[in-house]
């Protein structure tokens, strides 16, 4: 059974900066040729736009369900090692258990469960993405347009950034 953790349905983003909306419309026109990428799935932010996290990110409801999926499930990941943890104290006959067998079992879930957590919340909050907001932040505020592709697997991004740079200053993609 396979399960991912990531509910987002075009996960892998990568995005080109041009110094000209010519240029982002040639990169355009050579991404939608291809028959991989929709272009519902093509946003050309252009210079100084204000909105431009909307195109970046516009599955804020699947992030919010990858947040709640990924600390409920560490969460519980969690809870299960601080109680394993607590029974092998309790099997090996740690003198400290012996006497405190429920504020051990309490202390060392709440524990793990504190470190699962921050797990589930390092790979929830995709640092990866990043350094492409923050070059696209930049890139729109000196005035040149971007075109960023959304695509579902690291493959299409790839083929994405070969189709990209021949027109671009600069390509950026997240992981």
């Amino acid at each position: 059974m396979a399960t991912s953790l990531n509910n987002e349905e075009f996960a892998t983003k990568v995005a080109g900066i041009f110094d000209t909306k010519e240029q982002a419309d040639d990169a355009f026109s050579s991404l939608c040729e291809d028959r991989e990428f929709e272009q519902s799935n093509i946003e050309i932010i252009s210079a100084h736009d204000q909105r431009f996290d909307e195109k970046i990110e516009p599955e804020d409801k699947n992030i919010g369900k990858t947040l709640l999926k990924t600390h409920l499930l560490f969460g519980v990941l969690g809870l299960g090692v601080g109680l394993i943890i607590s029974s092998v104290f309790l099997f090996i006959d740690v003198e400290f258990m012996q006497s405190f067998v429920l504020e051990t079992y309490a202390g060392v879930s709440t524990i793990c469960i504190f470190i699962a957590l921050l797990v589930a919340g390092f790979v929830s909050i995709r640092p990866d993405h990043d350094p492409l907001i923050n070059e696209v932040r930049k890139a729109t505020r000196s005035g040149k347009w971007v075109l960023v592709v959304h695509t579902d697997s690291h493959k299409k991004g790839d083929k994405a950034k070969e189709l990209i740079k021949p027109f671009a200053t600069n390509v950026t993609a997240t992981f």
